[in-house]
């Protein structure tokens, strides 16, 4: 039996939701168990989250030199899924264990903290880098890409909803944070499934498309396939990420402390319930990528969803504690987004198709490698914005109510500065030209080539 498309599919999914076990609690619930069970101050963890991101602008940059120079027999990029496996999931379990265990120590904690942040960061690193570089090998059909890029975002989002949904419960059935190991035991149980997915993606994956070039590139190489629209791609990527990141470092804070309790919901049942609602409303978006681009194409249908999501994000100024409303907000911001955290990765691929026509050079690595950067930028960045409003406001880890100052504040990062991403992203994605002239150069190189056999 043949390789199936379906099989192709599966596999290149499944990656993707074995890091959707393992960083959504990264990004939710690490400054959670930092702030409220080791009770590090909001400055120190700042410094953590933030100093980190020197080192992943070397390691990002590097993973993508070696995805570039790889020539292994399994493809350039799949085999780092196995590679990367293990050592994700062992130091995403040590990042929540090894701080609790020098609890007593606070500047002990800090470094172990820094450390271990950085081990799984890496670890990420090693497989993610791979994983967004591999889309323009599995396939050279645009439309293909698509379905590929829709089924990975799909099973990502059942990877995230896992987390959302599970973490709390399953952290509060291991102790809370009356015990320190409780989240390190959660995130054990996200790892071993992460190791199993990886080992699927890897067996069910190939990388069919071959470069125009087969030499190993170097870094000036990669630089040099570096143009205008790459660069506009990138920053419109990281002003995007940056505001879905600063809303999700919030979540946590915005139900527990902004909204409270509603009715007989507790604070656990009402993000399990809006935990529901984002999947199904990511997922419901994920599965539009394929209609939306043929009939608007990708650069429009990107500016209407993030007009979309801007008006979701108005609701919550105005809903409350209303938990119809709150459904509403939460369905009219996911859905979009997980539209277009799908249609990110479609696009990189097209740009980075674009960079090759127009340079001659394949760098999907180090291209790919830049976008991953700024990526964790993105999630570096958006716990020092959440905790830098929420000290400006007054957060006080062992208050249960917060004042209406520090509520406020909650508020501004849990919406505004989504909102003024979302408007500066509008903006950008205006100037996007790549989508109008890749088919014109592939359409030239196809006819080159044909006349050359001729």
């Amino acid at each position: 039996m043949g390789f199936s498309k379906m099989r192709q599919r599966l596999g290149y999914g499944a990656a993707d939701m074995a890091s959707n076990l393992i960083w959504p609690m990264i990004c939710t619930y690490l400054t959670v168990y930092y702030t409220d069970a080791l009770l590090l101050d909001t400055a120190a963890v700042s410094l953590i989250t933030l100093a980190s991101k020197f080192i992943d602008a070397i390691t990002d940059v590097l993973m993508g030199i070696i995805v570039d120079k790889t020539n292994f027999k399994g493809g350039k990029c799949r085999p780092y899924f196995i590679i990367g496996a293990l050592p994700l999931a062992l130091f995403a379990v040590l990042t929540f264990w090894v701080p609790s265990m020098v609890s007593n120590n606070k500047v002990m904690m800090i470094v172990m903290a820094f450390i271990t942040f950085n081990l799984v960061s890496t670890c990420y690193t090693v497989v993610n880098t791979p994983l967004s570089a591999i889309l323009p090998s599995l396939s050279a059909d645009q439309s293909e890409r698509n379905i590929l890029v829709t089924f990975r975002m799909v099973m990502a989002a059942i990877g995230s909803f896992c987390v959302t949904f599970f973490a709390l419960p399953l952290i509060n059935s291991f102790g809370g944070k009356k015990d320190l190991y409780a989240y390190g035991w959660t995130i054990g149980i996200f790892a071993v499934a992460a190791v199993l997915l990886l080992i699927f993606s890897y067996a069910n994956t190939r990388e069919v498309v071959k470069p125009i070039k087969e030499d190993k590139v170097k870094l000036k190489d990669g630089i040099k396939a570096i143009n205008g629209q790459y660069i506009l791609f990138v920053i419109t990527m990281f002003i995007y990420l940056l505001g879905f990141a600063v809303k999700q470092a919030g979540v946590f804070y915005y139900y527990n402390y902004y909204i409270g309790k509603i009715g007989g919901l507790k604070v656990a049942d009402i993000i399990a319930i809006q935990a529901l609602v984002t999947s199904i409303s990511m997922v419901v978006g994920q599965l539009t990528i394929p209609f939306f681009c043929k009939i608007m194409g990708k650069k429009n249908s990107a500016i209407l969803m993030n007009i979309i999501a801007l008006g979701g994000n108005v609701v919550f100024i105005f809903c409350g504690a209303n938990l119809v409303w709150l459904c509403v907000g939460t369905a009219l911001v996911w859905f979009p987004l997980g539209y277009l955290m799908g249609m990110r990765f479609a696009l990189l691929a097209d740009v980075v198709e674009y960079c090759e026509l127009k340079s001659g050079i394949r760098a999907a690595g180090i291209l790919s490698s830049l976008d991953s950067f700024l990526a964790k930028l993105a999630f570096g960045l958006n716990v020092t914005i959440i905790l830098a409003l929420m000290e400006i406001g007054g957060y006080k880890p062992k208050q249960a109510i917060q004042t209406a100052t520090e509520k406020l504040f909650i508020q501004l990062g849990f919406v505004g500065v989504p909102i003024v991403c979302l408007i500066l992203t509008i903006i950008l994605f205006m100037f996007f030209k790549f989508d109008k002239e890749l088919p014109k150069m592939k359409a030239e190189r196809k006819t080159k080539l044909e006349m050359a056999k001729n």
